[in-house]
């Protein structure tokens, strides 16, 4: 239970944990030109390929502008591919380029390397329960900001 003694706890280690992370796959991902707002959808994409763009905005609980200026880079640094459907014109199909489906696996090892230092102190059969946790802390934020978006 939250009480005045810890209510901003919560919000500071948060905030930290996130500001440091995304410090740490930007460096790891700049020698790609991207960061840690890009990543993502390569991952996404790579799972699901020729992903309707407004699938891809459900799936990051973000604003379809952001979405939409992500994907827009990376169809720029020629890691995805921006295609009209053709059942539907007023609909785009994305997928990954060569060069997106190459970048992949980097993608997934320095993801893994920066959850690793991460979670270093933490025991590995705790690991599955304390994601489990922040992904309900994760949900019930967007829940209680857009109620009916979250899973």
């Amino acid at each position: 239970m939250v009480t005045p003694a810890n209510d901003s706890d919560i919000l500071k280690w948060l905030s930290i944990a996130n500001r440091y992370t995304r410090i740490a796959l930007d460096r790891r991902l700049q020698p790609y030109r991207l960061n840690a707002s890009m990543y993502y959808y390569i991952l996404r994409l790579h799972e699901q390929p020729r992903m309707t763009q407004d699938q891809l905005i459900s799936l990051t609980y973000l604003n379809p502008s952001n979405v939409t200026r992500a994907v827009n880079q990376l169809v720029n640094l020629g890691y995805v591919r921006k295609r009209q459907s053709k059942s539907d014109k007023r609909v785009y199909e994305l997928s990954l380029t060569r060069r997106g489906e190459q970048l992949y696996p980097e993608i997934v090892k320095l993801r893994q390397s920066v959850a690793d230092e991460l979670l270093a102190d933490i025991p590995v059969a705790q690991h599955d329960e304390l994601v489990a946790q922040i992904r309900q802390l994760a949900l019930r934020a967007v829940a209680n900001e857009n109620p009916g978006s979250a899973d």
